[in-house]
């Protein structure tokens, strides 16, 4: 019994020095400034780390962004038909409308240098030739009032693109265009062409003829764009012009289309004759005139010249095409 009793004695004794010793040491370690790994389930003593965030379409360079949209914009432009796009011009008159401020939503209207003045761009800017998505992107990129401009451009008015429609119609005279080109058949629509009419004569605003035969199924994919004239007629109009007793004048006078021609007559007298000019400041003034061969001669005469006694007032002939204004 007394032997046990030593040999359990003797066990503890050694566990107690077993457990001085990993403490002193766990002591030691601790001063000795070793890495102990210690796990805390409440928290994690690392503090997060933040990564960078990769470039996207949204932080990237927004000079950049804006100029890779203008791109993909106008390319856009290019890739489409003359019957799908519109590009204003002098006289439209534009909606703009800025989301962010509605007391800056207004109409204003494309001056004679083609430009707009829209107060909050700074400057005037130049929005002939351009499309309303291609305005949007240019005003975004002049306004700094606003961090993130909300803009949008309507066509409130047509003006710029006009073409004139004569002979056998009952509604002759001159046409407004919403896109940069038309299809004949919308033309002979909007015109209502008389059922005796067999043929359409094109004058283009680059001198040159065409002679459009309608029965022709092909005819009413023919385009027409701004600056055309176009008669309609029976038989051989051809050379008809030149046999008629008619003038014909369209553009910025109150009332075109064919004319009565008379011995005599002058520019002016058939200005007048047309219901007389829209805007009093038109100053060009262009005359059409077949030649024997059938070619088309132009003659660029100055309205105020002549109305101020500076320049002579041209005589007529029968079958001339007068162009007021630009």
């Amino acid at each position: 019994m007394e032997v046990m009793k030593n040999s359990l004695l003797g066990k503890i004794s050694v566990l107690t020095v077993v457990f001085i010793s990993a403490s002193t040491m766990f002591v030691y370690g601790q001063a000795s400034g070793e890495k102990i790994e210690k796990v805390n389930f409440r928290y994690s003593q690392n503090p997060k780390t933040r990564t960078k965030t990769p470039p996207t379409a949204e932080n990237e360079n927004p000079s950049i962004a804006k100029k890779t949209l203008e791109i993909a914009t106008r390319a856009n432009t290019a890739s489409l038909s003359p019957t799908e796009v519109y590009k204003v011009g002098i006289g439209d008159i534009l909606f703009i409308n800025l989301q962010n401020s509605t007391k800056d939503s207004t109409y204003y209207t494309i001056l004679n240098d083609g430009t707009i003045d829209y107060p909050l761009a700074g400057e005037m800017i130049t929005v002939a030739g351009s499309t309303t998505e291609e305005i949007e992107e240019v005003l975004r990129g002049k306004i700094k009032l606003f961090k993130n401009p909300q803009i949008s451009v309507k066509i409130r008015e047509y003006a710029s693109h006009s073409i004139t429609v004569l002979g056998l119609v009952e509604k002759a005279g001159e046409k407004k265009l919403q896109r940069e080109a038309v299809p004949l058949y919308v033309v002979r629509a909007e015109s209502i062409v008389q059922p005796k009419a067999t043929q359409a004569v094109i004058r283009r605003t680059n001198a040159a003829t065409e002679i459009i035969e309608l029965k022709d199924a092909k005819s009413d994919e023919v385009l027409i764009f701004p600056g055309d004239i176009v008669e309609f007629g029976a038989g051989n109009i051809k050379d008809a012009a030149l046999q008629s007793n008619f003038y014909y004048i369209g553009g910025g006078i109150l009332s075109g289309g064919q004319k009565e021609f008379y011995q005599g007559i002058t520019l002016t007298q058939a200005i007048l004759a047309a219901g007389g000019l829209r805007k009093s400041d038109v100053k060009k003034v262009v005359i059409r005139r077949k030649n024997s061969q059938g070619m088309l001669i132009l003659w660029l005469y100055d309205l105020k010249a002549i109305k101020g006694g500076k320049a002579l007032d041209p005589n007529l002939e029968a079958g001339d095409t007068i162009e007021i204004g630009d």
